[in-house]
């Protein structure tokens, strides 16, 4: 729940992911749970900034999706290869993109990197929010998932990734 001073909250999540090498195109992690994204059953919130720690140190970008529902995408370090009929059945909320040139600390940390995720298009200055998060019916929780693009990364452990999470409830 929200706490009762503030509408804001930071949630973090930690995806399991693969130990071996991604390619692109590959499900970087499949449906992870955000407890308490929404305040109250079927609630809406915003997405209003979002980062990944990423503790492998890794150079990639990923597209990450967010939905009310929890049917994974396809096999963890594999291609996504869900039909449609379960892809129109996760009732997507919204979509971003982490782009490592636009958003990221780089080589400034020696064993870790902090990405921004940032709206799917952005031309200019960045758009706020960067989704509307919304719960399934009797359900708190929205759900993340997320496809690597660009560079192929590897992890050294299965939970090197952080997704860190700004939520404004209304």
């Amino acid at each position: 729940m929200a706490n009762s001073l503030s509408n804001y909250k930071i949630i973090r999540v930690t995806p399991t992911l693969s130990t071996d090498q991604y390619a692109v195109g590959d499900v970087l992690f499949t449906a992870t749970e955000i407890p308490n994204a929404v305040l109250g059953d079927r609630g809406c919130s915003k997405l209003i900034a979002a980062y990944v720690l990423d503790q492998a140190d890794n150079d990639f970008d990923a597209t990450f999706i967010f939905s009310e529902g929890n049917t994974a995408l396809g096999t963890i370090n594999d291609t996504a290869d869900i039909s449609d009929s379960n892809m129109e059945g996760l009732n997507i909320c919204g979509v971003t993109k982490m782009d490592v040139s636009q958003g990221s600390t780089g080589a400034n940390i020696d064993t870790s990197r902090v990405n921004q995720m940032l709206p799917l298009s952005v031309t200019g200055e960045n758009v706020t929010p960067l989704c509307l998060l919304q719960a399934a019916a009797g359900s708190t929780s929205v759900f993340v998932q997320a496809i690597v693009h660009g560079e192929t990364p590897t992890f050294a452990a299965t939970d090197d990734l952080d997704l860190i999470l700004h939520i404004q409830y209304k």
